[in-house]
């Protein structure tokens, strides 16, 4: 009796819980989205950022408003992700202009200003604008950048007279906006600038001068064909065919004979932009032949097109190769008929002789 009552128990206890598994169900999976904005609550910092990463990553809008809380956030590191994750969701530009001449971390004031680059709201213009004279040089590169990237009028006194910085980024930062913006306001303080002491800076003022496209710009192009820089000799070759002058032309050829495979293909976008038919094309065409590196080749093949659709010559199509008409199969001969040999004729057994008769 004690035995059945034991086995009745057990058998009760393995119902039981099968009954619970079977009738337990798994928790609702919880959405990418929903586990990052979670994890902004983390206590750790670190957290905290990562979450910002992973919902930049994702791209969903929902997180927005959870990440404007976020650019509140104690640690620069957290807010400088928040301002990248909001610049990534084109959201909140008017909060991070506020960072951008408020925060005190310099990382976060450079990552509001590149951030409102993405966003393009013209609203923010001012304070991008303001931050052109922040004390640190990477905010003021950042803001000059996104500055040049919206094409800001605004923007073009300031960075004339960050032209004559000291500080080498600041000049290096104001002559590429200024190319951006193509402001014929700017002509002067850039020619000036092609005079630089740098020659990043010098080689990014005769690209501006080329982008503004004032003819008047050829004679201080031209004197920088002599630069002690071959970046900007060739730079400036470029930017005098823009202006229809050829005089950069002995710079590309030049530049052709060079060992380095990247200035024969700078030497070969020089001749196809300003070459000649004597000079500029033969040349292109004695290049290609001789050329090893495949990359180069194509940018030598590259350069010879544009040359000559520049020239109005013409690609000859190849003449089509003589068919040759087919040789007529020979007759086939009949095959004649096998001719029957001729039966032999049958011997003839010679006659017996008669017999004698007694």
């Amino acid at each position: 009796m004690a035995r059945t009552l034991r086995v009745f128990a057990a058998a009760a206890v393995i119902f039981t819980v099968t009954a619970g598994l079977v009738g337990a169900q798994d928790p609702p999976a919880v959405a990418p989205i929903d586990a990052a904005i979670a994890k902004l609550q983390d206590k750790n910092a670190m957290v905290r950022r990562q979450a910002c990463e992973e919902i930049s990553r994702l791209r969903d809008p929902k997180a927005v408003p959870v990440l404007l809380d976020t650019l509140k956030d104690e640690n620069e590191y957290v807010r400088t992700a928040a301002v990248d994750a909001l610049g990534t969701l084109r959201a909140g530009g008017d909060k991070i202009a506020e960072l951008l001449v408020n925060d005190k971390n310099p990382q976060v004031r450079s990552q509001a200003a590149i951030s409102l680059t993405y966003i393009a709201d013209p609203a923010t213009e001012d304070a991008l604008v303001k931050a052109l004279s922040d004390e640190v040089p990477i905010v003021r590169f950042s803001a000059a950048r996104s500055l040049g990237n919206l094409r800001s009028q605004k923007a073009v006194p300031t960075l004339i007279a960050m032209l004559k910085a000291q500080d080498l980024s600041t000049r290096q930062a104001a002559a590429a906006a200024l190319e951006r913006i193509s402001s014929h306001e700017a002509f002067d303080a850039l020619v000036a600038a092609t005079e630089d002491a740098d020659p990043s800076v010098r080689q990014l003022s005769v690209r501006a001068l080329a982008t503004i496209g004032e003819a008047k710009a050829v004679d201080a192009l031209k004197k920088r064909l002599a630069d002690s820089e071959p970046v900007v000799r060739y730079q400036a070759a470029l930017a005098l065919g823009r202006f229809g002058d050829n005089s950069g032309l002995p710079i590309g050829l030049e530049m052709m004979k060079s060992s380095d495979p990247l200035a024969r293909q700078q030497g070969s976008q020089i001749v196809g932009l300003i070459g000649d038919r004597e000079t500029g094309l033969k040349a292109l065409e004695a290049a290609y032949e001789a050329e090893q590196d495949p990359g180069t080749k194509q940018m030598l093949d590259l350069g010879r097109a544009q040359l000559k659709a520049r020239l109005g010559i013409r690609e000859e199509a190849p003449a089509p190769a003589p068919v040759a008409s087919p040789t007529p199969a020979p007759k086939a001969q009949p095959t004649p008929a096998p001719t029957a040999k001729p039966s032999p004729a049958p011997k003839k057994k010679p006659a017996k002789p008669a017999k004698k008769t007694p």
